[in-house]
C-alpha cells in the first residue's frame, strides 16, 4: 500500500513530495474499494441524501478521491489533516516524485528514539487494520464487516466521527489517547477485544491514525452529501473546489483541536471513604437539590432496569432471541407501550441501548476512576447518557465515582433505602 500527499514531508524528507502508493504485499493482497455511504445514492427518511442526483454523486466521489485517494491501497494524505509524520503512518510504501521519475520505496519502522530503522519495514495502519479490524468494521469503516451482523453491539461506524468513550468535552472528537485505549484495552462487555498482546504500541498508533483517516473521509463524505442535498443538480458550480476545501478543513480542524481539549479535573479524587460513598448514593437517588434521575435508567438497585427502558428480559429476547436479521420483526411484535419505549431509546447509529448494570463493575469505557469521571461529567457521545458537569461540581462527581465503584462490593448500599420517584420518560438518560 502507498500513501499520496500534496505536501512536503518532514523527518529527513524535506523537499520530497510524498505522493501515491500501492504495493504487492501479503497483508494487502486483493482488490478493495471504498463503499459509498448509503445516503449518497438512496433516499433516507429524515436524512440528507443525493438520491436522483447523479452529477452531484459523481462530484462527491471525485472530491473524496482527490482528498483521500482512489482506494484503500492508494492513500492520499490531505493537506492540513495533521497526521504524524505527514501521514507516513498510514501505509507501508510511499511514492516520491511524479510521472516517469517517480519511485516507490518502503516506509521504515521507527526505533524507540524516533529515527527510522532500516532493517524493518513499517506495516502501516491500513495493513494492520485490514488484518485485525476490517472483518468487523468494514473496508470503509462503516461497521459493516462480514462478522458485524452477528455481534452486539454492532461494531462502531467510524464515518460519523462520533466516539462514545472520550476524554474531551461532550460532542468533541476524541483525543487520540482515547482511541489508543479502546484498541489496546478493548471495550469490556462487548466484542471489541484488547489488542495489547497482538500489536506493539507503535502498531496500535498506526491503527489509530488509520481509524482517524476513515473517520475524516466519512465525515467529509457526509458533509458533502448534506451540502449537495440543498444544491441544484444542474448547477455547474455546486460542490466546487472552494466548498470541498472548506468542508474538509472544517473536519480536520475539529480533530486537531480535540487534541488539546482533554477534560482533566482540577480537583483531585476524593478519598473513597464511607462518607463520600454515601454522598454519591444521595446524588444517585436524586435526594440532593440537583435532583438527578439516575434510577430512571439504571434502576432503583442500579441493575440497569429503570422504568425508562423496556424490561431486561424483553431486551434480551429481541436482541439475542433469534436470527439478527429478523430482530425488527421481534420489535414489531411487542405491544404498543414496549415498542414506544424501544424506539425512543436508540443510539446515534440506530442501535438499541441498555443502561449499564452498575453492580457488575463492568464498564465498557474503562473502570479507572478517571474513566467514570469522564462518563459522568461529559456523558457518552451518541448515547443518552447526559453530561452532568457543571450541574455537578467536580467533588460531587468524584463522590458519584466512589459510589459506583463501591456498588460492586456492597450491593446493599441501595437495597436498604427507598428508591427515588420514577422520572418522566422524556427527561431520562441512559448509559451504554
Amino acid at each position: 500500500m502507498i500513501t499520496r500527499s500534496r505536501f512536503i514531508a518532514a523527518l529527513g524528507l524535506a523537499g520530497l513530495l510524498v505522493t501515491s502508493v500501492g504495493c504487492t504485499d501479503s497483508l494487502n493482497a486483493g482488490p478493495l474499494v471504498y463503499v459509498d455511504n448509503e445516503a449518497l445514492t438512496h433516499e433516507l427518511k429524515g436524512k440528507a441524501n443525493l438520491a436522483g442526483k447523479p452529477a452531484l454523486q459523481a462530484k462527491v466521489r471525485a472530491a473524496l478521491a482527490r482528498l483521500y485517494g482512489d482506494s484503500p491501497n492508494q492513500i492520499r494524505v490531505p493537506e492540513g489533516s495533521g497526521f504524524p509524520r505527514g501521514g507516513l503512518t498510514l501505509a507501508n510504501h510511499r511514492q516520491i516524485g511524479e510521472g516517469e521519475s517517480a519511485r516507490i520505496e518502503p516506509i521504515q519502522a521507527l526505533l524507540p528514539n524516533g529515527s527510522p530503522d532500516p532493517a524493518h519495514r513499517q506495516a502501516g495502519g491500513f495493513a494492520l487494520y485490514r488484518r485485525n479490524c476490517l472483518h468487523c468494521h468494514g473496508v470503509s469503516g462503516a461497521g459493516d464487516g462480514p462478522t458485524a451482523t452477528f455481534l452486539f453491539p454492532r461494531p462502531r461506524d467510524f464515518r460519523k466521527g462520533v466516539y462514545k468513550f472520550t476524554s474531551t468535552p461532550s460532542g468533541a472528537k476524541p483525543h487520540r489517547d482515547d482511541l489508543t485505549r479502546s484498541i489496546r484495552d478493548g471495550l469490556l462487555g462487548t466484542s471489541m477485544p484488547a489488542f495489547d498482546a497482538l500489536m506493539s504500541p507503535s502498531e496500535i498508533e498506526q491503527v489509530v491514525d488509520y481509524v482517524m483517516f476513515l473517520s475524516m473521509r466519512g465525515e467529509t463524505e457526509l458533509a458533502l452529501i448534506e451540502e449537495g442535498s440543498i444544491s441544484d443538480e444542474k448547477d455547474a458550480d455546486a460542490l466546487g473546489d472552494d466548498i470541498v476545501k472548506e468542508i474538509a478543513t472544517g473536519v480536520f480542524e475539529k480533530w486537531k483541536s480535540a487534541q488539546s481539549q482533554v477534560m482533566n479535573p482540577s480537583t483531585p479524587r476524593t478519598a473513597s471513604d464511607r462518607a463520600s460513598v454515601l454522598r454519591g448514593r444521595d446524588l444517585y437517588l436524586g435526594r440532593t437539590k440537583e435532583k438527578l434521575e439516575c434510577a430512571g435508567c439504571h434502576g432503583a438497585l442500579a441493575k440497569g432496569d429503570g422504568p425508562s427502558f423496556v424490561p431486561v428480559d424483553v431486551f434480551n429476547m429481541v436482541v439475542f432471541g433469534g436470527d439478527p436479521s429478523t430482530r425488527q420483526e421481534r420489535v414489531d411484535a411487542l405491544d404498543e407501550k414496549l415498542r414506544t419505549l424501544w424506539n425512543q431509546k436508540p443510539d446515534d447509529w440506530g442501535n438499541p441501548l441498555r443502561p449499564t448494570n452498575l453492580n457488575r463493575g463492568v464498564f465498557k469505557g474503562g473502570r479507572r476512576p478517571i474513566d467514570l469521571f469522564w462518563r459522568i461529567a461529559k456523558g457518552i457521545n451518541g448515547a443518552q447518557m447526559p453530561a452532568h458537569y457543571p450541574t455537578l461540581n467536580e467533588a460531587q462527581i468524584w463522590d458519584l465515582v466512589n459510589f459506583v465503584l463501591a456498588l460492586e462490593h456492597d450491593p446493599d448500599l441501595l437495597a436498604s433505602v427507598p428508591p427515588a420517584p420514577a422520572p418522566r420518560l422524556a427527561e431520562s438518560g441512559s448509559t451504554r
